[in-house]
């Protein structure tokens, strides 16, 4: 998406042992082009389904969902419409203001945002740990990002996926293993990824799968805009500590 750069679950770590690397020049290859497609998107609307491994004192780790509908124009205006364990939330940028509004309590908060959806993400997420799920992807430095913190990354040819031919490419470093699988059609946009914990302390998997892609379509501007329902509560949020 033009000057618009996965929750963010994907775990870069800020350093590694030294291994050698086992680098797949199809997968960067593949990998190169998705992200070429989506930098050249105006906007798009997508829809996110997501499974998660939540620790329960009762069974270690219960699996839960989240499904996502997001709308983005570049390069400042996003929405997320989300149903799921969290209960049913909305994510509202305009370019100026970051509202959460809570339709499950009918509350809601809002603070200055940056002016572009790549720092909001940053900022929302380092300041207040807001997870976008899948945000990775829309990065234009992805495939760099990966060849930095990942030691392997190969392609694992093709697969049948959701109704739809895909490539399968793994990634691996000593924390985590990530797969993605990615259409292989004329878009070559995301179609699902996993990712594996490696490290006990972590929960094992999450995994996410994309549909019902709509490249640049129209999205009116009054969607990212919030109006507080009637009834609605502003509350605060306090900056996560660092």
């Amino acid at each position: 998406m033009k000057k618009l750069i996965l929750a963010i679950y994907l775990i870069l770590p800020l350093s590694s042992f030294a291994q050698e690397s086992d680098i797949d020049s199809v997968a960067v290859f593949i990998l190169d082009h998705m992200s070429a497609v989506i930098g050249d998107m105006e906007s798009c609307r997508y829809k996110l389904s997501t499974s998660s491994d939540i620790p329960s004192a009762k069974v270690k780790y219960s699996k839960e969902y989240t499904d996502n509908e997001v709308f983005m124009q570049g390069p400042d205006k996003m929405l997320v419409h989300q149903k799921g364990h969290k209960g049913h939330r909305g994510f509202f940028y305009n370019g100026e203001f970051f509202t959460h509004y809570s339709y499950s309590e009918n509350n809601y908060t809002t603070v200055h945002a940056p002016d572009d959806i790549i720092t909001m993400i940053d900022s929302m997420n380092y300041n207040y740990g807001v997870e976008f799920p899948a945000a990775d992807f829309f990065y234009p430095t992805f495939t760099d990002d990966l060849l930095t913190h990942f030691d392997t990354l190969v392609y694992l040819g093709t697969k049948y996926v959701n109704g739809k031919d895909c490539f399968h490419i793994a990634a691996s470093n000593q924390e985590q293993s990530v797969q993605i699988w990615i259409a292989n059609d004329a878009m070559n946009l995301p179609v699902k990824f996993l990712i594996t914990n490696k490290e006990k302390a972590l929960a094992p998997q999450y995994e996410a799968t994309f549909s019902d892609w709509e490249i640049n379509p129209d999205l009116p501007a009054t969607i990212f805009e919030f109006t507080p329902p009637p009834g609605a509560r502003l509350i605060a949020i306090l900056p996560k500590p660092h």
